[in-house]
């Protein structure tokens, strides 16, 4: 179940990067970030509305003892909105796509050897095919756009 909800929360990034960067082609970078979060902020309120009670504590978390660093999330996740909205109009979305997972790969390999103190040398090699595979998929690409003919 967790393995078919990851592959609907990934087709689901996919989706959002490209609606936000149109979205950002519209209105502007910074206007659709804001568009962005505040529907999410908005979501969000509902959805803890739905599934519990709806307390200022449910929301602002007032009685707990989170690390201050913890709250950084809120402040990467607006980076990556930004930097998707900046590249999603300017690459296709399979570019975008391979490359924010090669991304993820290489930070997930990371985090594993800093918290966990190893590394997977599946990971690594699955990683390296990937690349070797987008390579072969440019090359691929941009002999086919050269042998296209033009009306």
């Amino acid at each position: 179940m967790f393995i078919a909800l990851a592959l609907i929360a990934g087709s689901l990034v996919i989706i959002c990067i490209s609606i936000n960067g149109q979205l950002a082609a519209k209105v502007g970078l910074i206007q659709a970030g804001i568009i962005n979060y505040f529907i999410g902020l908005i979501s969000s309120i509902v959805y803890i509305y739905i599934v519990s009670r709806f307390t200022l504590s449910n929301i602002f978390m007032l009685e707990s003892d989170i690390p201050f660093y913890y709250f950084l999330g809120g402040i990467i996740g607006s980076l990556i909105m930004v930097l998707n909205n900046l590249v999603i109009n300017k690459l296709s979305a399979v570019y975008v796509t391979i490359l924010v997972f090669i991304g993820q790969l290489t930070t997930g390999i990371i985090i594993d050897y800093l918290k966990y103190r190893m590394i997977s040398s599946g990971k690594i090699i699955g990683g390296i095919l990937i690349i070797i595979g987008l390579y072969f998929y440019i090359k691929g690409d941009n002999k086919t756009t050269k042998t296209l003919p033009t009306s």
